[in-house]
């Protein structure tokens, strides 16, 4: 929903409406650059007077001085060091939930005036805790500079257009973030990484699973191949119980032939990957910083997930002797995938 929103907004003026809270749009022109976001309603306190989780038009006319001055403390945008004159703010209602016209969420169009000096610095977007009950998706476009970020309670600040450098730091982070929060993509690998604790292993199936999901991740990225995502989902989860199947019936393939198949399974976590993240490549002003960031970052989200895990392994075979040879705890992570793998693969083809 989020995606459909960001790519609606794109071609458009900012004037538009949004289609759901936590997406943003910001323009950055040479007379009036506008700030538009869409924000839940409990970011607001002391407006929902009858405490009904909503709010609905008489509440949005009384409150809109308050509304209008939590909003400006919570979201604070400034080129460089200049915050800019503000010159209107609106408070825009698409969504009507019920006769009463009850929302669940308010957007807000900021319009502001910088110096023409300010123009060509970095734009900075910054959110308080209170706005990030959600995570945000927000586009910055600059005459023909475009750069999309995710804020969130982990990210709750931003610096758009600031150069290549800036664009694979946001993306490094966006890929720790998005291994490290991935829970089907978590239990894979340690489902792969439980059944031989040995570093050669180790080594030589990561690098196997890293270059298969690199390789579709930056195909779909540059727009070379395309798969729906509801046909990617369901396989993800599938290669969780094969992975997990594959253990607890006792065979131990090759690391050769083990290696071949973690590289075919890879092949559908980076259409995964690809397909969860492609709104934020939309135009992007580094394209090639943008991915080379993310897969740095999955990659470093995956070397933290093998380091606790044989941290976990080396503390078990310390403190208790009969988990020496890991098969309990390899066969508990395996019914574990079993469990939610088929959970996943049922709710992905059948939602």
């Amino acid at each position: 929903m989020v995606g459909l929103a960001l790519a609606w907004l794109i071609p458009g003026q900012a004037s538009a409406h949004l289609l759901s809270a936590g997406v943003g749009s910001i323009q950055i022109q040479g007379d009036t650059s506008t700030l538009l976001i869409a924000v839940p309603v409990s970011l607001f306190r002391g407006v929902d007077l009858d405490g009904d989780g909503f709010l609905q038009p008489d509440e949005i006319r009384q409150g809109r001085p308050l509304m209008i001055q939590q909003l400006q403390s919570a979201i604070r945008l400034s080129l460089g060091q200049e915050p800019g004159v503000v010159i209107d703010d609106q408070l825009m209602v698409s969504v009507h939930l019920d006769r009463r016209q009850s929302t669940n969420q308010i957007e807000w169009r900021r319009l502001i005036q910088f110096p023409q000096e300010a123009l060509g610095q970095p734009v900075h977007l910054s959110m308080a805790p209170i706005a990030l009950s959600t995570s945000y998706m927000v586009q910055v476009r600059r005459f023909d500079e475009v750069e999309t970020a995710v804020l969130s309670s982990e990210n709750p600040a931003h610096t758009f257009l600031k150069g290549a450098w800036g664009t694979f730091h946001a993306f490094l982070e966006q890929g720790i973030l998005h291994i490290l929060k991935g829970y089907d993509h978590v239990l894979f690998l340690l489902t792969l990484l439980c059944a031989v604790v040995a570093l050669r292993r180790w080594l030589v199936l990561l690098t196997a699973f890293t270059v298969a999901h690199g390789t579709t991740y930056g195909l779909v990225t540059f727009g070379v191949l395309h798969v729906a995502p509801e046909l990617i989902e369901p396989v993800i989860a599938l290669s969780i119980v094969l992975a997990a199947a594959v253990y607890l019936m006792g065979w131990r393939p090759a690391l050769s032939v083990e290696s071949a198949a973690v590289f075919s399974l890879g092949l559908f976590h980076g259409l995964g990957f690809a397909s969860s993240m492609a709104a934020l490549f939309h135009e992007q002003r580094f394209p090639l910083a943008s991915v080379i960031g993310f897969n740095a970052g999955v990659e470093i989200g995956q070397v933290v997930i093998a380091i606790g895990l044989g941290a976990l392994s080396a503390l078990l075979a310390r403190t208790h002797p009969s988990l020496r040879d890991n098969t309990v705890l390899a066969r508990s992570v395996s019914w574990a995938a079993v469990a939610f793998g088929g959970y996943w693969f049922v709710e992905r083809v059948w939602a």
